[in-house]
């Protein structure tokens, strides 16, 4: 009788996943009324707490920003020394833009409002600037903008 030789070489897995039924189910018809007990339960005494409302998954807490990212408004004054602040909107050409009106606002401090100044967010969205138009140099000098000058935030 002659000897088997060990098998050196074996077939590849074959593996199969199945999925019997989706996860939840979703009706659109109210639950069957259920009948209503004789002697309602006594109820113990709780605190003067709220009641605490589980929520899985919880909540996402996010701060929100003072102002969208990268807004900009049109801020001047109306005769009668009121402020008022517009979106800048950019529209693309020939379709029609719908900006939102202009809002109330508070007229900024230690800013002249002779024509109309430009507020812009910052990259964040936690704080307003005064935009300051570009400077008309001499030629051949170095000039510094001006600082930016920091504001309240308008209400988009």
């Amino acid at each position: 009788m002659a000897a088997r030789t060990p098998r050196r070489s074996f077939a590849t897995p074959f593996v199969i996943t199945l999925a019997a039924a989706p996860a939840c189910y979703v009706s659109s018809t109210p639950p069957p009324q259920q009948p209503q007990r004789a002697q309602p339960q006594p109820q113990p005494a709780q605190p003067d707490r709220p009641p605490v409302t589980v929520v899985n998954p919880p909540m996402p807490q996010q701060p929100e920003p003072a102002a969208p990212p990268n807004m900009k408004w049109s801020v001047y004054k109306q005769p009668d020394g009121a402020c008022m602040a517009s979106i800048k909107v950019v529209c693309k050409p020939n379709t029609m833009c719908n900006p939102p009106p202009p809002t109330k606002y508070a007229c900024p401090a230690n800013v002249s409002l002779d024509k109309p100044v430009i507020v812009a967010s910052s990259a964040d969205g936690t704080a307003c600037f005064v935009e300051h138009a570009a400077m008309a140099c001499p030629p051949n000098v170095a000039c510094n903008p001006p600082r930016p000058t920091p504001v309240s935030c308008p209400k988009p």
